[in-house]
């Protein structure tokens, strides 16, 4: 048969299959409240069909997929589905792509299914994820998957906290480190001076260039789970091969992966198939989803463990029947040791090496390596390869563009280029363009950025056999670039997957120009800025003082006062704008009365943020009366924190604080005019 007859067949046969397989596959849904206690103590959670994680839905490539789903709930929820190509308005971003569905109502969503892989759905509505709103979502190639394995498993990692996740972000607003209490990860100082010279180097150093200690999450959570659960098991006979279809479906937590049996061969990432890369140990970024084959060698049940990267918890499968085989203990990261500058290789990059004229490579021999021996660690994309050329086309304009991770981990907002997603909602693109992300992350914490709609290729040396993704962890402190064809129309959402830096402003619309819909009116939908309120109180023998705030992104209203029971105050009362991270202004008054009677000023001032952490402040009177002052604060102890101010009016306190939780604390401070006192202190 000459190739011209081969041509003729081929496009006869394949569209003969793909109708073949053409079904509509049809799912109906519930989704309500239940209660769950994966814990020991009974809470409420969100949950489709009552089950969390949700059903696992499956179609084919070339099938119809509609689902719908009941909303039994009273308020309103939403589906999206992660990483699935599929008309604009069944993406389920709730104002943005797809309306809401609302309480006590019904919506079906209906598309063909284009490609196959490992994918999942969630809410996009709220914080709606983290109670329980996910599940995996399997499209299967037309003729069966072309590794074949002896059983196929989806594996749906997740993270778990009793309290209301709106809680856990107004926690995070009140102070950035809020849960490191409950993590056992205060960085304090007789921990820095434990782990001698490199510790304090690294305390000192980063307090110079500004930055706190480090973490590496954010929240401390109850539970890790797999499927549901703390502990789950798998069947498998000796000798199997099982493919695990693994997803990340956490709010807030990047998991290191291992299995007892040995390496994991990785054949698939974000559901797109790559070369095949043996690895002893995986980090699975929040929302990333990767496909692995393990084996099972004898009558032993091998342990399939998820430990979360801050060495936190950990959840467990164990795949197979008999003697338990437990996973490779990791142990808790020493961040003392480490400086911020080795922040990225803590969490993984892309170590992308440049050739001369400035495009990235990996050496050939270096790459090959990387496929035939099993890598000790994946932490990042460098060995991922794509089975096929991903290259895009050159004929087409290309714009590029870059794009800054930015944040304040104190007043716990998160942004692109120092915006909010309601500051600066949209990324103008043009359809027919090859669009490239710079993608500079310029903060301490990772962050998975994941594009709707899209599949974009990531630069990670590997030439035309740069891997698809759509979800992509862009380390602490470096740099990742993709790029994608601009084939789609109107508004697709962009923004960080970790649940909480989204919901704090790291989000944009990637919007094509002449199809955009979105307005403002759209994103004051989809988005908030909510106000969140710190009261601070202590109570002294000699005297009470205290500080309230009522914050949102921007803006704060700010009170405080000193009050020494003899009818002698100080207060003041503010209105302020943050600017930067370092750097703010205020207005307000200052209402003092001491023994010659009230007087009332009012006032305006800056903050600034000053090497070693030290906030200054500079203000002037109605009098004309300026005064500089300076403060902060040293965390001692895992429990016993010291803070102090001193301005030029000769003012200054002492205060040092016990806690003996998040909300009760024993305080004693000495003030230059109230004097000494002991008493409680309150936080809410």
């Amino acid at each position: 048969m000459n190739k011209f007859k081969k041509v003729i067949c081929l496009s006869i046969a394949i569209p003969a299959t793909f109708i073949a397989h053409t079904k509509t596959v049809e799912y109906h849904f519930d989704i309500d409240e239940i209660e769950v206690n994966f814990t020991g103590k009974p809470v409420t959670a969100l949950a489709i069909n009552k089950q969390i994680p949700a059903p696992t839905i499956e179609a084919t490539v070339g099938d119809t997929l509609m689902v719908t789903f009941h909303n039994k709930m009273d308020k309103e929820t939403s589906i999206h589905w992660h990483g699935v190509l599929l008309p604009n308005n069944q993406d389920g971003v709730p104002y943005l792509t797809t309306p809401p569905i609302k309480s006590k109502s019904s919506f079906t969503y209906q598309f063909k299914v284009k490609h196959s892989g490992t994918y999942w759905y969630h809410s996009h509505t709220n914080l709606q994820e983290q109670q329980g709103l996910y599940g995996s979502l399997i499209f299967h190639p037309i003729g069966g998957e072309t590794i074949k394995t002896d059983r196929d498993y989806v594996v749906v990692l997740s993270d778990w906290t009793n309290e209301k996740p709106e809680n856990v972000l107004a926690n995070l607003k009140k102070d950035g480190d809020y849960y490191a209490l409950k993590k056992n990860s205060v960085q304090s100082w007789d921990k820095v001076l434990q782990n001698g010279r490199v510790a304090i180097k690294n305390r000192l150093r980063g307090a110079w260039t500004r930055m706190g200690p480090m973490d590496l999450s954010d929240i401390g959570y109850d539970a890790f789970l797999t499927n549901g659960k703390q502990i789950s098991h798998l069947d498998a006979k000796p000798g199997e091969t099982i493919r695990i279809r693994l997803i990340n479906a956490a709010a807030s937590s990047y998991f290191k992966i291992e299995f007892a049996g040995g390496p994991m061969k990785i054949v698939s990432a974000d559901g797109v198939d790559v070369e095949p890369q043996k690895s002893k140990r995986l980090l699975i970024a929040i929302a990333e989803t990767y496909d692995v084959i393990v084996k099972v060698s004898d009558d032993k049940a091998y342990e399939f463990r998820a430990t979360s990267e801050d060495g936190v918890g950990h959840s467990s499968t164990f795949i197979g029947s008999g003697k338990k085989v437990l996973a490779p203990y990791i142990p808790r990261p020493n961040l003392f040791l480490l400086h911020h500058s080795m922040h990225n290789s803590m969490h993984g990059s892309s170590n992308i090496m440049h050739n001369g004229n400035g495009k990235k490579h990996l050496m050939h021999h270096e790459a090959m390596t990387m496929q035939k021996q099993p890598i000790e660690y994946m932490k990042d994309y460098k060995a991922l390869r794509a089975t096929k050329n991903t290259s895009l086309s050159p004929e087409r304009p290309e714009r590029k563009l870059t794009i800054n991770l930015t944040g304040n981990m104190e007043r716990y907002v998160w942004s692109f280029n120092n915006k909010t997603l309601l500051e600066s909602s949209k990324i103008m693109i043009r359809k027919g363009e090859n669009v490239r992300f710079l993608l500079n992350n310029k903060t301490m914490m990772h962050h998975p950025i994941h594009l709707h709609g899209h599949f974009f290729r990531v630069l990670n040396g590997q030439g035309e056999r740069s891997p698809l993704k759509h979800t992509v962890n862009v380390p602490a402190m470096s740099k990742i670039e993709i790029e994608f064809e601009a084939n789609e129309e109107k508004d697709w959402f962009f923004h960080c997957h970790n649940l909480y830096h989204m919901k704090a402003g790291m989000a944009r619309s990637v919007s094509y120009e002449k199809t955009t819909t979105a307005t403002p009116k759209t994103f004051n939908k989809l988005s908030h800025d909510t106000w969140y309120f710190l009261l601070d109180v202590s109570a002294l023998y000699n005297m009470t003082m205290g500080m309230f705030r009522a914050s949102n992104t921007r803006n704060a209203f700010e009170v405080e006062y000193d009050y020494n029971y003899s009818k002698e105050y100080d207060v003041d009362i503010a209105y302020k704008r943050s600017f930067t991270r370092f750097f703010s202004a205020y207005i307000g008054a200052n209402l003092e009365r001491e023994d010659e009677g009230p007087e009332n000023t009012g006032v305006f001032g800056i903050n600034y943020m000053l090497p070693m952490l030290i906030e200054s402040d500079l203000r002037i009177d109605t009098k004309g009366h300026v005064r500089f002052g300076l403060k902060s604060n040293l965390q001692l102890t895992k429990r016993i924190k010291f803070e102090w101010l001193a301005n030029t009016d000769k003012e200054y306190r002492l205060q040092l604080s016990y806690e003996f939780n998040k909300n009760i604390l024993l305080t004693a401070a000495y003030d230059s005019y109230f004097e000494e006192g002991v008493g409680i202190r309150l936080r809410f």
